[in-house]
């Protein structure tokens, strides 16, 4: 894999964030998730955890000021200031451009009234080069930031119009002090605070502008069937060091390493000696073996500890899931970049700092693009610890393989912030995931060749509220073969998919479609291959049950559909 070059001299310094430690007062061992129920909650607490937020993607605009062998890294180094700003906001999260290489190359500089590319603009005088934009720039927004945004909404950042000299300018006036890093000019945009009664400085609005908007897709699922493929999941837990002092066993991670290790023996785990690393402690559930290995500080101590790069790599090369707590070290750690990632699913579980996008990068890059990857992170600094973050996704891990595989992406983000009492955790690389529990949204390449039918019901229908009635409708299948697949197309609106249950039968064969998931998720529109129906005959009835089984939130089906593949060499019914 190709490292990235730091084109930003600025962020050359240690930037030391601990974000993964709390404050050193482990809650109680009561409070084990693995001894918690994790059925998928109601309504009343389910709506209050979900995750609220919106991905987008946004446009940077402003000026800058300095000398002129300088002025080419000032719109990345603004941009940094205005992640800041808009960081202790709480809700909105700019992606990190301290660590993105191209980000020179995505600027543009306005020249007598026409925007010139960088590459162009860096042969033009320096005093052409004040006004400038960066396109394409990766947002979250949460709460209230996120509700109402359309394609055009413009946020406003106030940052230095002089970046270069800020630390001359305003010493620490325009700074909030931080325990871990001491203020230079290289980490002033990290500790900037412009709303300071001391800061002074001049100041201009940087313009954040909405260009588009990600959708939300459909309900989607870890990809579960690869996890558990070979009937056993792997998972490893890297307890990094927290605190600053040489490292002792009473430092944060050690006591995060040993609690997860109570928890464990305390849910019924057996422990393997000796492990390869760490501490291994093993359990069968259902019809799935989990095998979970904890490294402790002493055996890779975070993201500068070379000499034990050797565990990392065997960490990330043999397990399925990876969760890693320790110190991000952004500006000056490549560690992600440096591993050689396995060709099998994995699931990464982050609890960094600053940005979702610093961390998701890096694994993408190793690991060729999200066929093969899904990404937990944060996008803010955490003070919790793995054991809270993946305390709770693994205890719905394991509550999932006993329960049909039913616990969806948002569900598993709900566990987690219910535990962290937050919703900054997100998932990246999951829109297009093709698991669900009634079998692969992928059709693609997966079926023989073959002609397709199919049938629609366009009728809309309400769907009885708190009814276990619900909706019934029919669709009778006049042609006659033996089904290469059956897919399934719904389009459902409805405010709280979590409350539906849909199954299909035909020819005494009934298939459950969807089982109550989702959680607090709007609108179901989605189509789910049905491997119950493959090979078997299509001709007859097929009836849909659509049952709301919950009070409170209704909803209409607006229609649905069978498409039904016939055999590749099948003669195509005659048109009528």
């Amino acid at each position: 894999m190709r490292s990235r070059q730091r084109s930003l001299a600025w962020t050359t310094g240690l930037l030391l964030a601990a974000c993964g430690g709390g404050d050193g007062q482990a809650p109680a061992d009561e409070d084990n998730p693995f001894l918690e129920a994790q059925e998928n909650l109601g309504k009343q607490d389910t709506l209050y955890l979900n995750p609220d937020g919106q991905e987008v993607e946004v446009d940077l605009e402003a000026d800058v000021g300095g000398p002129a062998w300088q002025l080419p890294s000032g719109p990345a180094m603004l941009g940094q200031f205005a992640l800041t700003t808009l960081r202790k906001r709480g809700e909105f999260y700019l992606e990190s451009l301290a660590e993105d290489s191209s980000s020179r190359e995505r600027v543009e500089w306005l020249v007598d009234g026409t925007w010139v590319p960088a590459a162009q603009a860096e042969s033009l005088p320096a005093e052409k080069l004040r006004h400038w934009r960066i396109r394409g720039v990766n947002a979250v927004l949460l709460h209230q930031a996120s509700r109402g945004v359309t394609e055009g909404s413009v946020f406003k950042a106030p940052v230095p119009l002089k970046p270069f000299s800020i630390m001359t300018d305003a010493g620490d006036t325009c700074a909030d002090p931080d325990d871990h890093i001491g203020l230079s000019q290289s980490v002033y945009w990290y500790q900037w605070n412009p709303d300071k009664s001391t800061c002074k400085v001049p100041l201009q609005d940087l313009t954040v502008t909405v260009s588009r908007l990600f959708p939300s897709g459909p309900v989607t699922y870890p990809e579960y069937d690869l996890l558990a493929a070979d009937g056993r999941i792997t998972v490893v837990i890297l307890f990094g060091q927290i605190g600053d002092d040489p490292l002792t066993d009473s430092d944060w991670g050690m006591q995060g390493f040993r609690r997860m290790a109570r928890w464990l023996e305390d849910a019924g785990f057996q422990e393997v000696t000796p492990a390869p690393v760490g501490r291994r402690f093993t359990k069968k559930v259902g019809d799935v073996e989990f095998e979970y290995d904890l490294y402790s500080p002493y055996d890779f101590s975070g993201l500068g500890d070379f000499s034990h790069f050797a565990n990392f790599q065997k960490a990330l090369s043999e397990h399925e899931v990876v969760a890693y707590d320790g110190h991000s070290m952004l500006g000056a750690s490549d560690f992600w970049e440096r591993p050689k990632y396995p060709e099998f699913y994995q699931i990464f579980l982050y609890g960094g700092c600053l940005g979702y996008e610093y961390y998701v990068r890096p694994i993408l890059a190793g690991k060729g693009g999200w066929d093969k990857v899904d990404i937990v992170s944060s996008v803010v600094e955490v003070s919790a610890s793995a054991t809270e973050f993946a305390g709770p996704f693994l205890a719905k891990l394991m509550w999932a393989a006993e329960h049909d595989w039913s616990v969806s992406w948002k569900d598993m983000l709900a566990a987690i912030r219910k535990r962290v009492g937050d919703s900054t955790f997100g998932a990246s690389g999951v829109r297009e995931n093709c698991f669900t529990p009634a079998g692969s949204r992928c059709t693609g390449g997966e079926v023989a060749p073959g002609e397709t039918v199919r049938h629609e019901d366009a009728t809309p229908t309400p769907i009885p509220d708190g009814s276990e009635t619900g909706v019934v409708r029919a669709l009778d299948v006049p042609e006659d073969f033996n089904a290469a697949s059956v897919s399934l197309e719904v389009s459902i609106a409805h405010t709280w998919v979590g409350d539906l249950r849909i199954t299909l039968e035909h020819d005494g064969i009934e298939a459950v479609v969807w089982d109550r998931a989702g959680g607090s998720s709007h609108n179901l529109r989605d189509t789910f291959v049905l491997d119950a129906f493959a090979g078997r005959s299509v001709k007859g009835r097929w009836t849909l049950f659509l049952v709301d089984g919950m009070p409170e939130d209704e909803g209409v089906l607006e229609k649905w559909a069978l498409v039904l593949e016939k055999p590749a060499g099948t003669t195509p019914p005659a048109t009528p």
